[in-house]
């Protein structure tokens, strides 16, 4: 081997540099021992030194393998050799733990069931309907219109307070409104010391949303206080807590018969913070809102007329109620899409409705992120035939639970479930929540930090009354 040939040997033993393996023009004559400079490429791993730094397949990330309780960090490369993923050691078969076991992507799969059995909460002649349920962190309390109070009188507002496994805690209902006129629609949020519970009620000129306040036990702290100051009919408030104010949203027919929604701070006494704040400007309906709190801000979901056909929209508010970003149409069909419920997961949105772009009316599901700018497709969550809607949802740190009332069941609605991953897809199969032979519709869905709770109106026993279940591992 000629002198200087040699000497480029060594270096590249020394050196660990393999560019000269296939890219070393080869000794010819007359020009013996002469070597083409080592150029170098993106290091990869095939146990060579392919960017001529002296070091062989270095800086190739790890990569992550599996799902789930497989779910690891490890090499990408080894001895050379591109190391391979088995996405399922350490699988085990699934239990009902709130982890992904058999590492498949779904948590509980199949597991989950009304470990409750269905708990009737009303007990009177006259119909209950409209409930609502909110969360103190230890009790769950439920708010309803009832008509129990007879005929002269179109309803009344009523709360009892449950247990986390759904008894009740009190022996009797607390009546919470007692006007000559309708008090309807209630909605709750729990502030930490107490309940603010917003309805709406005819009891002065026009029907005006209003805001009292309630200890845990449903006791009335002072009077009620007009949140809405309208001339046309104020409806279908929906309320958060943010820590420091109740966030109270409603439809308003001040500007005509078309609703508009309006929004307005309260502080945690119970007087007003701001001014009314106009959210929607156009002479279509707005209906149905849902308001939630992200912890920096508000999400709203509503119905919209615009288009024609109903259709689902959603707005950001900030924490002082002003208006973020525009109005973002999330569903795009020419189908009727409505009745949304909207929830927060810690990095975005998710939202339900009812939607019959498939003929059948069926839940759909969406995401957005934190900006409310859609992510993906639309999630149709239904498949059975018959009507499926009236959909409602809620984030227990690493799924959704939803709930809507389903026809499938010998014709006439009853209660279902449905467990959703953070992408919108099912994790096994709808459960039957409900259980008996009457009609059950109008759920809510709500997590209690270790199991579901869900309460609906049912007519299983020849009158409208409500109902309540917890959904969690057996």
């Amino acid at each position: 081997m000629p002198l200087r040939l040699a000497f480029v040997s060594l270096l590249l033993a020394l050196t660990g540099c393999r560019c000269g393996a296939d890219r070393i023009k080869p000794v010819t004559e007359p020009d013996a021992g002469q070597i083409s400079a080592c150029t170098p490429v993106s290091e990869k791993c095939n146990g060579v030194d392919d960017d001529c730094d002296g070091e062989v397949d270095e800086g190739l990330l790890p990569q992550t393998c599996g799902v789930g309780e497989c779910q690891r960090v490890i090499a990408s490369c080894e001895g050379g050799a591109v190391v391979t993923c088995d996405p399922h050691e350490g699988a085990s078969p699934e239990v009902c733990d709130g982890l992904d076991n058999d590492c498949d992507g779904t948590v509980d799969e199949d597991l989950l069931s009304n470990i409750s059995s269905d708990r009737r909460i009303t007990e009177n002649p006259a119909v209950s309907d409209f409930v609502y349920a909110a969360w103190t962190g230890t009790r769950f309390g439920l708010a309803w219109q009832d008509m129990r109070d007879g005929a002269g009188q179109k309803g009344e507002i009523y709360f009892v307070p449950l247990d986390p496994t759904g008894q009740r805690l009190a022996a009797k209902d607390v009546r919470v409104t007692s006007t000559t006129t309708t008090s309807a629609w209630p909605a709750l949020a729990w502030s930490g010391e107490s309940f603010g519970l917003v309805y709406s009620d005819g009891s002065s000129s026009n029907t005006e949303v209003w805001l009292q306040r309630l200890t845990e036990d449903g006791a009335k702290i002072g009077g009620p206080v007009q949140v809405s100051n309208g001339n046309g009919g104020s409806e279908w408030p929906d309320v958060v807590w943010t820590g420091e104010n109740y966030g109270v949203v409603w439809t308003d027919r001040r500007h005509s018969q078309a609703e508009e929604l309006y929004f307005r701070l309260m502080n945690a006494d119970g007087t007003p913070a701001t001014g009314e704040v106009r959210v929607t400007n156009d002479p279509s309906k707005q209906q149905t809102p849902i308001l939630k709190w992200s912890g920096t801000e508000f999400g709203l979901a509503w119905t919209d007329f615009r288009h024609g056909d109903r259709q689902i929209y959603f707005r950001r508010l900030s924490a002082k109620g002003e208006l973020v970003g525009p109005e973002v149409r999330v569903t795009q069909t020419q189908s009727d899409a409505a009745w949304p419920d909207l929830t927060w997961n810690g990095a975005g949105w998710a939202l339900v409705w009812q939607d019959d772009r498939d003929g059948d009316v069926e839940v759909y599901f969406a995401r957005l992120n934190a900006i409310g700018q859609k992510l993906g497709s639309d999630v149709r969550i239904t498949q059975a035939p018959g009507f499926s809607g009236y959909a409602s949802i809620d984030w227990n740190g690493y799924q959704y639970g939803l709930s809507w009332q389903d026809d499938r069941s010998e014709g006439r609605p009853a209660i279902y479930y449905a467990a959703v991953n953070a992408q919108g897809i099912k994790n096994g199969s709808d459960q039957k929540i409900s259980s008996g032979t009457g009609n059950s519709t109008f759920t809510t869905a709500l997590w209690n930090g270790s199991t579901y709770g869900f309460a609906w109106r049912d007519d299983r026993d020849g009158n409208t009354e409500l109902y309540f279940a917890l959904v969690g591992c057996p």
